[in-house]
């Protein structure tokens, strides 16, 4: 037996809009969309997905990030135009001491530092001076584009990241890392929880948050405000799927969505074209869909108590 060996199938919005037309009777086998009617699909199939982000599935769009704190800082804008929060990211140390107004720093190691980079630079002062880097670092020497504003001590810890994060939907877990490399969880609190805090401003190592879900950023209160910016905040996040934003694009989905994608598009533009759908083609369009929620799921313990009854 002979098989192709490969796992990579998939398809464009081109492709899964055809795929929705050839469903519901207004194109033939084998050609493409108009023009008009591409651009009409691809507009219900990008407001499809954004309702689908409403429902509480998508594992695959769960990801890892950081948070740097600010030295007393307990509110952070999280987005792309946001502060310090990103889903990649190194953390080195200084490996020799640097003098204030100095364009150049020695850290432990350069590797995964490149020309462009955020960096955040632990200052005697005990704040981190945000910058970027200037040119590729070579030998361990990093340049950068502003001039120390403090000393900094052999050992302060350096960060860096190339791009800032993707505004999350929501944040499920989270973490504060000390400089140690020990992870200890925090509580994600409410709104009204959050706000009962008699003083927002006091200083310490964080064991709370909340979040604040917006449009451009979301907004992550952090609750005591940092006293040492050698710890960070770690969390998971779901993001936003990426938009269709031409017709050759590639969906943000995993290849196993893509009967659903076809199916649901085809009931949500049937009513366009003037196609009426029998009622199997809804059901089996949420079929489609059910069976990816249901298989969309995390692996996780099931704990059962017994209550005593008198």
């Amino acid at each position: 037996m002979t098989t192709s060996g490969s796992y990579d199938f998939s398809l464009n919005a081109r492709q899964i809009i055809a795929e929705a037309l050839e469903l519901i009777g207004e194109l033939p086998a084998g050609e493409n969309p108009k023009a008009a009617d591409e651009q009409t699909c691809l507009r219900t199939l990008n407001q499809m997905i954004k309702a689908w982000q409403a429902e509480q599935i998508y594992l695959w769009k769960y990801v890892e990030c950081a948070l740097f704190l600010e030295y007393e800082g307990y509110a952070y804008d999280i987005g792309p135009s946001g502060d310090n929060a990103t889903s990649s990211w190194v953390k080195t140390e200084i490996a020799t001491a640097a003098d204030s107004g100095d364009l150049t720093v020695t850290v432990d190691d350069d590797d995964s530092i490149t020309n462009g980079d955020y960096i955040g630079i632990e200052l005697d002062d005990g704040t981190l001076q945000w910058t970027t880097v200037n040119g590729v670092p070579a030998a361990d020497v990093v340049t950068i584009t502003a001039a120390l504003t403090d000393d900094v001590a052999v050992d302060n810890h350096v960060y860096t990241f190339t791009t800032k994060f993707q505004r999350p939907l929501e944040i499920t877990e989270a973490r504060i890392r000390s400089a140690s490399g020990y992870e200890r969880p925090i509580l994600i609190k409410s709104r009204d929880e959050y706000l009962r805090l008699p003083n927002k401003e006091s200083t310490g190592s964080a064991n709370q948050i909340y979040y604040d879900n917006k449009l451009t950023n979301g907004k992550m209160y952090v609750w005591p405000a940092c006293g040492d910016v050698q710890e960070y905040i770690k969390f998971t996040a779901k993001i936003p799927i990426e938009d269709f934003d031409a017709a050759t694009d590639d969906p943000d989905f995993p290849q196993e969505w893509l009967m659903a994608l076809s199916w649901n598009l085809a009931t949500l533009i049937a009513p366009k074209f003037g196609k009426p759908l029998e009622d199997k083609f809804d059901l089996r369009a949420i079929a489609f869909k059910q069976n990816l929620v249901d298989f969309d799921r995390e692996q996780t313990s099931i704990f059962l108590g017994l209550e005593s009854w008198r």
